[in-house]
């Protein structure tokens, strides 16, 4: 479908802001105020991200813009909660009202600004106060005293203030907000250590009601078009459910229909539509459905899949297109890929019935219900496998086993690179936050790198592709095309996807 025109802004991805946004965090939380420890910590994550020594700089506030539900505001908290972790601070969102600050905390801090007219509002309630004059008269003086969420940001150990939904304040509240964002000041408080940022939508090009973006705040800021990333919010998505159910799925549902990840329109209709902010919404329900089916199962194996309920639930965030074939996705999910890859791993090997129910299935991937089988299966399958390896981690005694079941899905058959590309990715990212989420000793098994990506222990991808290489598939030569290089598929599709290559032998 065509999408609607967005202003001529530079577009940049969630992933590609939150970066931008952590260097910004840490040049506003370096200051004379902050400890020396601290210090010297932001400048050694500093140069770990920038390849350079620290270098002072002054911070231009952030204006983010976008479409509804792009993970705007998102961006922010994820980079905030990155820094606190780099400085070992503890992360405090939105405190409450009774909250004192210690110093040691970093602070985040949403101001909504949707729907305020009143200065008093938002600017603070006007208070006399007075001081003695040279001549040792009295002066009165009016000022304004602030809410305390914003009061406690100069007693932290660093903030960071959200302006949230700055584009649909009225034009007095915008300016009030702007002075914060350009001065770090909120009157008669100084936010020294405080990165301030706003957010905003579109207006008619994605359907919202907006105040006139006036020229005095856009050439005050650095604005930026926020566009979501489909495998960045899988990436999130998982991290934000580490546990034995995960994604239930959906990241390997929206891969194969990524059109269905965002279909911005311009009406103002009130009808529900697909777009991050919805499917955020919708993946705890979805696990909730899955957990419940899986449970019931287990009880009686003849259990029906809750179709209604799945197709019921999701039409009331995602809309019905995007409903009706989301339960379809995961009816066939159910019924068909998931016990393949389940019945794989646990057996070990494939079963004769098992690969010719597979090879019905999946049909060389040729047909679009054969594609949509292959991504439902390798979902399952690196699901499966990486709870496996983490139930054995123990002992190790199945790990071989359980590699041989994974290699045997992956490439005992003629499946996709993209495929296997996806599954060798999902598996790693699974098995590394499952491993944490059950505190387990994740130097076995893996860690995520800066930016959230897994990376696998060298000994375990050399016990992994010792067992794929028994599968002539993973050996067959292929050039790389963006080098032509030629290098085995396992490497290509599994070695450098998990572990950045290494050039296992």
């Amino acid at each position: 479908m065509s999408q609607p025109q967005a202003p001529m802004l530079v577009a940049a991805t969630t992933e590609k802001i939150v970066d931008r946004l952590v260097l910004d965090m840490l040049q506003r939380f370096h200051s004379n105020e902050q400890s020396p420890q601290r210090n010297a910590a932001i400048e050694r994550y500093w140069k770990a991200r920038r390849g350079a020594a620290f270098l002072r700089r002054s911070v231009t506030p952030t204006y983010l813009r976008g479409y509804p539900g792009q993970g705007k505001t998102t961006c922010f908290r994820v980079a905030a909660a990155t820094v606190a972790e780099m400085l070992e601070m503890r992360f405090v969102e939105n405190p409450a009202e009774d909250y004192v600050p210690s110093g040691e905390e970093l602070l985040f801090v949403v101001q909504e600004l949707s729907g305020q007219v009143s200065a008093v509002d938002f600017g603070g309630i006007p208070n006399v106060q007075s001081f003695a004059a040279p001549d040792g008269a009295e002066q009165r003086f009016m000022t304004k005293l602030a809410n305390k969420r914003l009061a406690m940001l100069q007693h932290a150990g660093a903030a960071v203030l959200l302006l949230d939904d700055f584009s649909n304040a009225s034009p007095n509240i915008q300016n009030v907000a702007l002075s914060i964002l350009t001065e770090n000041r909120f009157q008669g408080l100084r936010l020294g250590r405080t990165l301030v940022g706003a957010t905003g939508n579109l207006g008619s090009s994605d359907g919202t009601h907006v105040s006139a973006t006036s020229n005095a705040i856009v050439t005050r800021v650095a604005n930026f078009l926020v566009e979501d990333d489909l495998d960045n919010w899988v990436q999130r998505t998982l991290a934000a459910f580490p546990d034995a159910i995960g994604d239930a799925g959906i990241g390997g549902f929206l891969k194969r229909y990524p059109d269905l990840f965002h279909q911005p329109k311009r009406s103002r209709d009130g009808i529900p539509y697909p777009c991050p902010r919805t499917w955020s919404l919708f993946v705890p329900k979805l696990r909730e459905i899955r957990f419940c089916h899986h449970s019931q199962c287990a009880e009686n194996p003849e259990a029906p899949f809750p179709y209604s309920e799945l197709e019921f639930e999701a039409a009331a965030l995602l809309g019905q297109e995007a409903a009706h074939k989301l339960a379809g996705y995961y009816l066939s999910l159910f019924y068909d890929s998931d016990p393949l890859a389940r019945a794989l791993i646990t057996e070990g090997a494939w079963s004769k019935e098992g690969l010719e129910r597979f090879r019905k299935h999946y049909a060389r991937g040729h047909a679009a219900l054969s594609q949509q089988f292959g991504y439902q299966f390798v979902t399952a399958l690196a699901d499966y496998s990486a709870k496996a390896f983490l139930d054995d981690l123990a002992t190790k005694e199945n790990w071989p086993t359980i590699a041989g079941a994974l290699g045997a899905g992956l490439y005992g058959e003629r499946i996709d690179h993209a495929l296997i590309c996806y599954g060798a990715h999902y598996f790693a990212l699974r098995v590394v936050l499952l491993a944490r989420e059950r505190s387990a000793d994740t130097a076995t098994i893996g860690a995520l790198d800066s930016k959230g990506r897994p990376e696998l222990c060298d000994s375990f991808v050399l016990l992994l592709i010792k067992q794929f290489s028994k599968h002539p598939i993973a050996l067959e030569i292929i050039e790389r095309g963006d080098t032509g290089q030629r290098v085995r598929l396992l490497d290509d599709t599994f070695c450098q996807i998990v572990s950045n290559f290494r050039g296992y032998d």
